[in-house]
């Protein structure tokens, strides 16, 4: 039934982003094809700074997009009238959770992928691209250089603290979201409330941390000596665990608190 889910979420939100993605990426070939006219003047100047801007609007509508639609899709499928619905299929809770969860996560994907892939469109050329693959040497030099015999292993985390920063954001906001329809009135609001109030305190509480790492590894607040050994790993699983704290509040609100009232 998961798979089902997953299809349907699909399926709803690729009417708007998909078209945005196409959109994108043709503006990204037009402007690239005028680029390489290289003519400053007239009217290709305006139809040059009117493309440039656009692929700009579009790559900020992409990502308000993208947030927007995974917030009022979870309210709206969950926790508005059409809860009464989606609460009445064959599924629990787990199931709802993770398809929203999962369809957004590949949608920022896709998001990421298709923004960088229209940008290499307009702007790469052979002229620049040595310079690009040059720069990317000489950062991967001086990484092998300050994390000497653990690049790698710096990757792996770093790639892993991402996508648990990734799935902590998204599970916040499902979590502010269902605490806040606890109220009888104002959920919307107080589910803002709710997020600004855990935001605020994750981000202290993780400061602090740092703070109190650097100062034990290295008697003054560098935290660039905590980054591969202490940060990364502390990083990766105190996102875990707030990870599944936020799981564990919106799935126990849909089972037991759940109020579509």
């Amino acid at each position: 039934m998961l798979s089902k889910l997953m299809k349907h979420e699909l399926k709803a939100t690729s009417r708007l982003l998909v078209p945005l993605y196409m959109i994108l990426l043709l503006v990204a070939i037009v402007n690239r094809f005028i680029l390489n006219l290289n003519i400053r003047e007239g009217i290709f100047l305006f139809f040059t700074g009117f493309l440039t801007i656009t692929q700009i609007v579009l790559i900020i509508a992409i990502i308000i997009t993208t947030v927007l639609l995974m917030i009022i899709r979870f309210y709206k499928n969950l926790l508005s009238n059409e809860g009464y619905l989606m609460f009445t299929l064959p599924v629990n809770s787990h199931q709802l959770i993770i398809s929203k969860l999962l369809i957004t996560l590949f949608w920022v994907f896709v998001g990421i992928v298709i923004v960088l892939s229209a940008l290499s469109i307009t702007f790469i050329t052979s002229n620049n691209i040595e310079l690009i693959v040059h720069e990317i040497q000489r950062i991967f030099a001086d990484l092998k250089m300050f994390f000497p015999g653990k690049t790698t292993s710096m990757f792996i985390q770093l790639i892993l603290l991402i996508l648990i920063s990734a799935v902590t954001n998204i599970l916040m906001i499902y979590a502010s979201i269902a605490i806040g329809q606890i109220f009888s009135k104002h959920k919307i609001i107080a589910s803002f409330v709710a997020y600004a109030i855990i935001y605020n305190v994750i981000q202290i509480v993780m400061l602090a941390a740092l703070v109190i790492l650097s100062l034990i590894v290295s008697g003054s607040i560098n935290f660039t000596k905590l980054l591969l050994n202490v940060a990364f790993p502390i990083g990766i699983v105190l996102g875990l665990i707030i990870c599944t704290i936020f799981y564990i509040i919106t799935n126990y609100i849909f089972e037991r608190k759940l109020n579509l009232e």
